[in-house]
């Protein structure tokens, strides 16, 4: 009896165990599934999106069409119903494309040529880098044959107010107003602003909505919160169109908050735009920039009987963008997922009545109505398919565009699987924020980053931190009571100061050097309010202590004068600080000094004609800053490179004494094109640490869910042609700061400077 018993037992056990693990394999089966489905769409989409020339295609609202895509293909039960749905999807914008499973052959696209061409044009893409909307970008992409409306020079159309701001120093304010807009496609936008201007031209507060833009087409409320800085002088606000369309603003409200925590009006005026001129601009109010015109309407309007508009006037460019284009017929055939591939034509052929190929199966205009239905201004990241759509469209563009993948090691096509499984787990905004900080990680660009509304929540600890001796060093404190220069900081919140370091850097796009600089810039960071636990070592002694986070400015090292003379006819210029017009009025002196020591630890101050007068010869390298031509997906078979150089020229007065440059891995960009000149003419020793290795024009872009992505979309080496990239400018002196120098308050790097100059 109990044998028979113990033989039910187990075959009761084997049975749960095989539900079990089929259950498990059921699970596993549908996920594999699910990515597989989802890496079809998101590769077929950049394909389409920036490769195949329809006329169709340009109409499409391509963010509403990766969530709708998304959501369509996730949960496509097989090879067959996934090809079905990908053709109902795609079809409709580019009916010559085709959708075929790994054992077929695609029709020869030839066979659908027109025999009649003559007065037929030749639709096809061309992207110097790539054109992502925004204004007044060195990037561009347009359609050759067609009027392409142009962002590049515009910039942005604004109208601006200002009140003193001392009496509200200290205190929370909000900017309120109502808007609406009419634009479309990357970059093109409506935001207000507020801006707090500081002492000494230093900017305080600064919020733009460059994270959250309006492109609502129905009138809303928005508004911005934030601090006003202890030494600030005036409260600057308004309302921009970025780019292309137009803008309307009604309702302006500036509040205060009191000291019983109730929100008190400011005055300001002309807030409604009732009061015009007689050319109908806003009284009040400053306006400007060429190419947009700023004026009252009784058209649209919130309340009362007027209203601001905005809007840009339209500039088109029906020319080529470079010499190489497709031709009709030529076309790429990609792998979607492990099962379907794809043919997309590069080139199609255009009549009086647009691009040929067109078909009456699948319907645009039903396609189109779907999308319109999308309601963009409701949704945000905690929405699945708004997070398979970020990823849909981040991914694209750096795999299309990206010029550095061949000095950077990365499996982009597996960070797409990855990034997929992620943001299918995510739960919540912040859990995709750090999901999508990862997956630009992986891009190794120092521009690279993402920005989000999340990210005003957080705050600091009081005091600013340098990896120094292998150790996390406090070099300036604004609470001296608990915190001193040359604390070491042993551990945050139970985990060693290093491994914290180490774990922010996960999230941290760019060279090992940048990545610690911006995980020491962000050491403690958390949400304002909370509190960190530190173990401090000081001298011998070892403590712990507790602190609110609640810093949210930069904490800076004591500053040295812009221009001073430091002994016996040696001076120190600040780069990061005195912009040209300063150095011009003591350039005489500084060309007669024995010894000029140029401070760029740090980003110039637009001065880099600072170089003009050390050059002995024409600057004669002219092709260091490249831009892609681009006409071919997966950034193959780039046609060319649009190049660029600065063309410097000698100029009077020449400094005849001994220079030195300071620099470290906080000179990222603009610092690194003037030190490169310093590097490639030899023009003064370099004092101190690697630059950030990150050059070139960033090319930012907006996703849906308020997500702000910046990368660098041009390709920069060094003057000899070799990589920059990840390397930077290295010194000819490296030099590194010491425990011992920062509790003493000295500028170990100033006094190496000081002494090479001192030995001639």
């Amino acid at each position: 009896m109990r044998s028979l018993k113990n033989r039910l037992f187990l075959f009761i056990s084997i049975l749960l165990i095989s539900i079990v693990l089929c259950h498990c394999q059921y699970i596993s089966s549908r996920g594999n599934r699910e990515i597989q489905n989802l890496r079809a769409f998101i590769k077929l989409y950049g394909y389409v999106r920036y490769f195949h020339p329809s006329d169709e295609a340009s109409k499409i609202d391509w963010d509403k069409f990766a969530i709708y895509g998304t959501e369509k293909v996730k949960n496509a039960k097989n090879k067959q119903e996934l090809k079905t749905i990908l053709e109902g999807l795609f079809l409709p914008i580019g009916p010559t494309i085709q959708i075929y499973h790994s054992n077929e052959k695609p029709e020869d696209p030839t066979l659908r040529l027109p025999e009649d061409i003559p007065g037929l044009k030749v639709v096809a893409w061309q992207h110097l880098g790539v054109g992502l909307g925004s204004a007044g970008s060195i990037y561009r992409s347009i359609r050759l044959n067609r009027e392409n409306i142009m962002t590049v020079g515009y910039g942005f159309g604004t109208v601006t107010q200002s009140i003193d701001a001392i009496e509200y120093r200290g205190k929370e304010i909000k900017l309120r107003a109502y808007v609406k807009t009419n634009v479309s496609n990357f970059g093109n936008q409506g935001q207000l602003w507020v801006r707090v201007d500081r002492k000494n031209k230093r900017m305080g507060f600064f919020d733009n909505m460059d994270d959250r833009p309006i492109k609502l087409n129905e009138w809303k409320e928005y508004e911005i919160k934030g601090m006003v800085d202890a030494d600030a002088l005036k409260i600057v606000f308004g309302c921009f169109l970025n780019g292309i369309g137009q803008v309307w603003v009604d309702e302006f409200q500036l509040l205060v908050k009191n000291e019983n925590n109730e929100w008190e009006p400011v005055e300001i005026k002309n807030p409604g735009y009732e009061e015009e001129d007689e050319k109908h601009k806003p009284k009040e109010w400053s306006h400007g920039r060429p190419g947009y015109v700023y004026q009252i309407t009784k058209e649209e309007l919130y309340k009362g009987k007027k209203s601001l508009l905005i809007e840009s006037k339209a500039k088109s460019f029906s020319g080529e963008l470079f010499k190489k284009h497709p031709e009709v017929g030529e076309d790429v055939n990609k792998k979607l997922n492990t099962n379907l591939f794809c043919q997309i034509p590069l080139a199609l052929y255009s009549d009086e009545n647009g691009t040929l190929g067109k078909s009456d199966k699948y319907s645009f205009k039903e396609l189109a109505a779907k999308l319109d239905a999308i309601e963009m201004s409701k949704l945000t990241a905690e929405n699945e398919y708004v997070r398979l759509a970020d990823v849909a469209l981040a991914w694209n563009v750096f795999q299309h565009f990206y010029p550095y993948f061949d000095v950077v090691d990365t499996d982009w096509d597996k960070e797409l699987t990855n990034t997929l499984k992620e943001a299918l787990t995510d739960t919540n905004e912040k859990d995709f924020f750090y999901t999508l900080n990862r997956l630009v990680a992986k891009l190794q660009d120092g521009h690279g980053g993402v920005y989000h509304g999340l990210q005003k929540k957080q705050a600091g600890l009081p005091f600013k931190v340098d990896w120094i001796e292998h150790q996390v060093v406090i070099t300036v404190s604004q609470d001296k009571a608990n915190f001193r220069k040359g604390d070491m900081i042993l551990s945050l919140d139970g985990m060693k100061a290093e491994q914290a370091l180490m774990n922010d850097e996960e999230y941290i796009s760019g060279s090992l050097q940048w990545k610690r600089i911006k995980s020491l810039r962000r050491f403690g960071y958390g949400d304002q309010g909370t509190i960190a636990k530190l173990k401090i070592k000081r001298g011998n002694d070892i403590f712990e202590i507790e602190t609110e986070r609640n810093y949210r400015e930069r904490i800076v090292e004591p500053e040295r004068p812009h221009i001073e003379e430091l002994e016996n006819n040696i001076y120190y210029v600040n780069l990061s600080k005195a912009p040209m017009e300063e150095i011009n009025e003591r350039i005489n002196v500084l060309a007669q000094a024995k010894g000029v020591i140029f401070d760029l630890r740090g980003y110039p101050e637009g001065n880099h004609d600072v170089i003009c007068h050390l050059l002995q010869e024409k600057d004669t390298s002219d092709a260091w800053m490249r831009v892609p031509q681009i006409i071919y997906p997966d950034y193959e078979n780039v046609v060319g490179f649009e190049k660029h150089g600065w063309g410097l020229k000698p100029k009077q007065p020449l400094l005849k004494g001994k220079v030195v440059f300071l620099t470290n891995s906080r000179a990222i960009s603009y610092a690194e094109s003037f030190m490169s000149f310093v590097e490639h003419y030899k023009l003064g020793e370099i004092v101190g640490q690697p630059t950030a290795g990150a050059n070139g024009n960033v090319n930012p872009f907006n996703l849906p869910g308020g997500f702000r992505v910046t990368w660098t979309g041009m390709k920069v080496l060094k003057h000899d042609g070799s990589q920059h990239h990840l390397i930077g400018i290295q010194p000819t002196i490296p030099m590194e700061r010491t425990i011992k120098g920062i509790v003493e308050g000295r500028d170990e790097f100033l006094e190496k400077a000081l002494e090479l100059i001192n030995q001639t």
